[in-house]
């Protein structure tokens, strides 16, 4: 009779709980059961702790969605459930063992209300539905005392380590002086603590943590990874294409957690990362700072695209970094660390010293050369820049040199504004007065200069008498106008076409 209640209970059990929740096997004709059971957290939930040597720090918070579960065995004897009630052991990996070993007792007090009935479903529901409440942890459990044993435990550790070298002989000998005195050694709790448990709490309760872990750590890793299996099994909308897929094809970006599914994801960072712009690859929701983590962009991409994005967002990185310049040699490029104040960098893969500014092979105390393409902007870098930026110019180009720059352009525009070159020989010639017949200083050529032609040393004149001209009577444009102003007091005669040039010396008449 009791052996098919105990296989109609666990064809029960098995048709409510997955795989993961439950588990059995049978050994000897006797039922052994396994409960993987996860507590249902409250949304606010969260972990406090403090090390509790040091009573005035503050207790320190951490927010989390899912604690590991309680594992607990169950071995069914022949007789239950008419008679005995079903053997037990509970593990936790955070709960006290105090806290553990009320649980127990209440386990034992459900048995006795409900003797003679089938008594594990009801278990495994008080566990996970009330556990919370029975033991007065609902918004939050306190790990601080694992989290100070751990602390004692690495420092012990640590102290242990710095003093490697013992005297064996000497530590044996005190034992043995210790014994012989009748003396205990008391410096055994922590291998003790255990059988100290033990002997004060429940047996059935056993506390299942990590051996030199941070038991905070533990839980947040385990935290994390739990909200992924969790993410992995829910169903989403697509904020791109809004199409339902299940978590399992879709990318959850953090701390924002909108989702979107992984193709469209995918083509997302495929753009970005062929258009070089790596840096601050953010959610595609509007106006969402969250920003895509490398391990999803690794995921999402083929590995030459992601190899294509490590090496770009490497450069940029390097290119944010003062002390960092690049080897100008075409088959280099390497990355060189340069130290402050210095303008000689060394390539450690080629060997090659170079000057940080010009990028050319070292020269010493020698302000860098400049070139002539670059001499104009250069001028007006300067003429405009701050007084720290005009600083860090002199030191690379030398002030005596800029200034000198600066008044070459300087005296080259004034020449380029006001004169023209030589139609013949490219010579610079100002105009001072007079008409517009010129002579160069250089080449003694007579060229006009308003249109720059080269006039007949014979009849230089006819350029302006010519009807078909462009500068037909305008041997004095651009002067009388100006003379106008003044009354007309340079000249005092009326201008007349049909004058011959033997009655005018350089536009004056004779």
């Amino acid at each position: 009779m009791d052996s098919e209640k105990q296989k109609d209970e666990i064809i029960a059990l098995e048709s409510i709980y997955n795989a993961e929740e439950f588990s059995y096997h049978e050994e000897n004709g006797r039922y052994q059961c396994s409960f993987k059971i996860f507590i249902n957290l409250p949304v606010d939930y969260y972990i406090n702790y403090k090390d509790c040597r040091h009573a005035e720090e503050p207790l320190q918070k951490t927010k989390i969605s899912h604690l590991p579960p309680l594992t607990l065995h169950i071995i069914l004897p022949e007789d239950y459930p008419s008679v005995s009630a079903p053997k037990f052991t509970l593990y936790s990996s955070w709960l006290r063992l105090s806290l553990l070993a009320q649980l127990c007792k209440k386990l034992d007090q459900l048995w006795e209300e409900n003797k003679g009935q089938e008594i594990l479903f009801t278990w495994v529901g008080f566990l996970q539905d009330e556990t919370l409440e029975f033991l007065s942890i609902q918004e939050n459990v306190n790990m601080s005392s694992a989290y100070t044993y751990y602390k004692e435990a690495l420092e012990k550790a640590q102290s242990v380590q710095k003093n490697k070298v013992i005297d064996n002989i000497e530590k044996e000998r005190a034992v043995e002086g210790a014994k012989s005195k009748g003396k205990t050694e008391v410096n055994t709790q922590y291998l003790s603590k255990k059988n100290f448990l033990h002997k004060y709490y429940d047996k059935r309760a056993i506390l299942d943590c990590p051996i030199g872990r941070n038991p905070i750590q533990a839980l947040m890793d385990y935290n994390e990874k739990r909200n992924q299996i969790e993410f992995k099994k829910n169903f989403y909308t697509c904020k791109i294409c809004f199409v339902d897929k299940i978590g399992e094809h879709c990318t959850q970006f953090l701390p924002c957690t909108h989702v979107f599914c992984n193709d469209c994801i995918s083509g997302y960072l495929e753009v970005r990362i062929k258009d070089g712009n790596v840096q601050n690859i953010c959610c595609p929701e509007e106006k969402c700072s969250s920003e895509a983590t490398p391990a999803q962009i690794k995921d999402l991409v083929s590995s030459e695209l992601f190899a294509k994005y490590d090496s770009i967002l490497l450069n940029a990185t390097l290119d944010t970094m003062m002390d960092i310049v690049y080897c100008p040699r075409r088959n280099c490029q390497y990355p060189v660390s340069r130290e402050p104040n210095e303008q000689m960098a060394n390539c450690p893969v080629c060997q090659y010293a170079f000057c940080i500014y010009c990028k050319m092979v070292y020269h010493g105390i020698e302000p860098c050369k400049v070139y002539s393409a670059e001499t104009h902007d250069l001028v007006i870098e300067y003429q405009e820049a701050s007084n720290d930026r005009k600083l860090q110019m002199e030191q690379r180009y030398g002030k005596k040199q800029l200034q000198t720059l600066v008044e070459n352009i300087m005296s080259e525009d004034w020449i380029k504004t006001n004169s023209q070159k030589c139609p013949k020989c490219n010579a610079a010639i100002e105009k001072s007065d007079g008409c517009n017949k010129m002579v160069c200083w250089r080449c003694d050529t007579f060229f006009c200069w308003l249109c720059g032609a080269i006039l007949n040393r014979g009849a230089p004149y006819e350029h302006y008498q010519n009807s078909d001209s462009k500068c037909f009577n305008l041997l004095y444009h651009g002067l009388i106008e100006e003379e106008e102003e003044d009354d007309n007091d340079f000249f005092d005669f009326p201008y007349n076409p049909n004058y011959e040039w033997e009655d005018f010396v350089d536009g004056v008449m004779i």
